[in-house]
């Protein structure tokens, strides 16, 4: 099916207002005639941007945006009920348009503008819209994707079924049925020409590596502990267990074997690889971090601690991994190849960031933030850390998102929805 155009927003639905059999706004009074406003819309993407004119009047309190998935009825005053609700209250005259994302996955989506003027409302009539949006069966909360690579892998866990789509198209190209991996972190990675997609868990703590496209498992490792990070790195996978004296592990990429291994790190950590004459590794927790620096043949050279934190680590999939820069967490710890903190995505205690990715360049973060339940997806510069400055901010629906997938030009945002109790897999598209 084709997938949503229009960008989705986090309601704000006022508890006094949302009654099942429906009220009114009443205070200004109510007033009489023709819609004396016009909305008109413009589509980008998957971000529908609402637009109308000034209301130059004496006596202005604010502009109010109603939405519904069918019609909404002329009225003199705003009506508000389980069917129609309000997608923004705007208190500035000067403030014409509104972008948004629908949280309505429906075949249509009306609007409906209100200016509460003095003692009186004057309206639009409705605007409809017809949404197009490809929607995927399947609950893929767990998704990966590599560089110039058209398809992702997805991971449906309440079918444990692991496909292959295409994701600029919506489309799923192959599935199998696997039933070892239960909540995966995912990984696709080329080497010498060959990519395969890499799952783990951490309890049970599998490791597997698959051909791709076709997701045929070809080497399986299972840990005797937590695995509560891995990393594939060229020929190599990076490991962090809770296995006694063998907490850290270098594996063999070509059929998981282990090449070196070191005590290390008990905790919930993040592996953060960085490459160069030396490879560099960071395993990082929140009250420790260390350093392990290999050779070519993969043998551990030298083991150091070092002052990089996170803020409660995440599944490695939810990490931003680029040459120089590493960010994870819940405050999105920005670290570098010293493992140091070289800044943070989001200062406030009241949010925490989801999932992050990194520009090609590494000039900017994308990330999903949530900010009391309702996430956003942010872009932000980063080219004067430790100064982080956020360019564009698109809010989202209150959903569970899998991954993120920064081009050129878009931004594809793959999340999950259970609509009419059927678990769906969506791709959004937002402009960069």
């Amino acid at each position: 099916m084709k997938y949503l155009n229009g960008q989705y927003v986090a309601m704000f639905i006022s508890s006094v207002l949302v009654l099942a059999s429906g009220c009114t706004l009443d205070d200004p009074a109510p007033s009489s005639g023709d819609p004396a406003l016009t909305l008109d819309y413009s589509q980008n993407l998957s971000l529908t941007e609402l637009s109308w004119d000034k209301v130059n009047v004496t006596g202005f309190k604010e502009y109010i945006l109603l939405q519904s998935s069918s019609p909404i009825p002329n009225s003199p005053t705003p009506v508000v009920s389980q069917d129609v609700t309000i997608l923004k209250r705007i208190k500035e005259a000067d403030s014409t348009t509104f972008s948004v994302s629908s949280t309505l996955f429906s075949p249509v989506i009306c609007y409906k503008l209100y200016c509460a003027v003095d003692d009186r409302f004057l309206y639009s009539s409705t605007l409809c819209i017809e949404q197009h949006f490809d929607m995927i069966q399947g609950f893929y909360d767990k998704a990966a994707h590599a560089p110039d690579v058209d398809e992702m892998v997805l991971f449906d866990r309440v079918n444990n079924d692991f496909s292959t789509c295409n994701y600029k198209t919506g489309t799923i190209t192959n599935t199998v049925h696997d039933i070892v991996l239960s909540f995966p972190s995912l990984e696709i990675s080329t080497w010498n020409g060959t990519t395969n997609a890499f799952g783990f868990d951490q309890s049970p703590a599998w490791l597997r590596k698959y051909d791709f496209p076709s997701l045929i498992a070809t080497n399986s490792k299972n840990f005797n502990q937590i695995l509560w990070a891995a990393n594939v790195h060229n020929q190599y996978v990076l490991a962090s267990t809770d296995e006694f004296n063998k907490n850290f592990q270098v594996l063999s990429r070509a059929n998981l074997a282990l090449i070196d291994s070191s005590p290390g790190m008990s905790v919930n950590q993040n592996i953060a690889v960085f490459p160069g004459d030396y490879t560099t590794v960071l395993t990082i927790g929140s009250n420790e971090a260390k350093k392990y620096t290999l050779n070519d043949n993969g043998e551990i050279m030298a083991i150091a601690s070092v002052p990089a934190r996170i803020i409660q680590p995440d599944l490695q999939a939810t990490c931003a991994e680029g040459t120089t820069l590493f960010i994870c967490g819940r405050e999105g710890a920005i670290i570098n190849r010293n493992g140091e903190n070289v800044g943070i995505l989001n200062p406030d205690v009241n949010s925490f960031v989801l999932m992050t990715r990194l520009t090609p360049d590494e000039s900017q973060a994308i990330y999903v933030i949530s900010e009391n339940g309702f996430p956003r997806l942010e872009i932000a510069d980063l080219t004067h850390l430790p100064l982080v400055s956020v360019v564009k901010t698109f809010d989202l629906p209150s959903l569970t998102y899998a991954d993120l997938i920064p081009e050129q030009e878009i931004v594809y945002v793959v999340g999950t929805i259970f609509n009419n109790s059927q678990p769906q897999t969506f791709i959004l598209k937002y402009p960069r």
